[in-house]
């Protein structure tokens, strides 16, 4: 049985109707095509309808491809999860004392930089400077403590795939993922450029009682409850750790081809989304994580995969692997608090999604 296109509709339009701008869903059954979806508009002032080949920024869910990327290089004889990272930052604080296996898990105990980091900006970032402004604005614990949500992790799995392949992680992802697999509306925004005009914009939305939910200089008021954010951030301040832009299509083709083991060998790929640790992220359903993976718990269906947040986009991507069920959901609103509905409430679509198709299947 296919996908019940009506039913899926359904649920898009239930969730546009409380308010959000626009979504578009890429899903997969087994053994059969990616259908997609939309409804809702790209932008919303110009009543621009969505449409499945609009893009978007896919934020955090970048991660899962930096962490395939470098799994690759394991598979290669390059790099050694369970080397310590000194050999390529030896003199970062307690580098001897983690593997590199622990940039990907979020148990390095790096400090961060997201939270500090100007909202709105022109400026463009390289890898090393975002690394030295974590180290200055956020505070280090010692590895293996918990978990602690960790871009700067990946900003240095970014640099390690970079220094070993003598090339910008960019090169590594488009050769050995984007074009074997055929994306071609995928682009790694610090180093490619990408067609703006075809991407969704994005926007973030204000409080229940209609008051910014932060004061951002040089964000301005708010038209109708919205802000347009989609140039707020600039995609080199995210670096490896979600600075990709790309389709909802492309990416299911992708975590298709990673979990059917079309891009990594059994070990590498076990090591991704089987060697778990218990997990949450303020805002979400996410019980645990592995390298680049989040699982994200629905009910009695766990979805792996990832969660993306970017000023005015808002993503879940993953695979249902009792049904073998992909999908991903992404929408173009934001707000700044994880608990909101325009930010956590893509949440709420999605696990209906995946129970509706799980009946698709039975």
């Amino acid at each position: 049985m296919g996908i019940d296109k009506e039913r899926i509709q359904a649920i898009l339009d239930k969730h546009i109707a409380r308010g959000v701008v626009g979504a578009s869903l890429a899903i997969s059954l087994p053994a059969q095509e990616i259908s997609l979806l939309t409804s809702g508009f790209a932008d919303k002032f110009k009543k621009t309808p969505m449409r499945p080949d609009h893009t978007f920024r896919i934020a955090s869910c970048t991660k899962t491809f930096i962490a395939t990327g470098l799994h690759m290089l394991v598979e290669d004889g390059k790099v050694d999860l369970d080397e310590p990272i000194t050999r390529w930052f030896p003199d970062m604080p307690n580098a001897a004392k983690m593997p590199v296996r622990i940039l990907l898990n979020h148990q390095s105990g790096l400090p961060d930089f997201e939270t500090s980091m100007p909202m709105i900006s022109d400026k463009t970032w390289a890898a090393e400077e975002i690394v030295d402004f974590a180290f200055k604005h956020g505070v280090q614990k010692e590895p293996w403590h918990g978990m602690e949500y960790s871009n700067t992790g990946y900003v240095l799995s970014g640099i390690i795939i970079a220094r070993e392949t003598g090339n910008p992680y960019s090169d590594h992802l488009r050769q050995r993922i984007f074009t074997p697999l055929g994306m071609k509306d995928t682009w790694v925004a610090t180093h490619e450029a990408f067609p703006l005009a075809r991407e969704a914009r994005g926007y973030m939305h204000v409080d229940p009682d209609g008051k910014p939910q932060w004061d951002i200089q040089g964000a301005g008021d708010p038209v109708d409850g919205l802000w347009d954010s989609t140039e707020w951030f600039p995609m080199s301040g995210a670096n490896a750790a979600g600075d990709m832009v790309s389709t909802p299509k492309d990416v299911v083709t992708f975590l298709n081809a990673l979990f059917d083991g079309k891009i990594l060998g059994p070990k590498q790929l076990s090591e991704m989304k089987d060697n778990l640790l218990p997990a949450q992220f303020p805002g979400s359903k996410v019980v645990a994580n592995g390298h680049g993976m989040l699982v994200s718990r629905y009910g009695d269906i766990d979805v792996k995969g990832h969660l993306g947040q970017i000023p005015g986009h808002s993503s879940l991507m993953g695979r249902d692997e009792k049904t073998g069920v992909t999908a991903m959901l992404i929408q173009n609103s934001g707000a700044a608090d994880f608990e909101a509905f325009f930010l956590n409430g893509v949440n709420e679509p999605f696990g209906e999604i995946f129970h509706a198709a799980r009946d698709m299947i039975r």
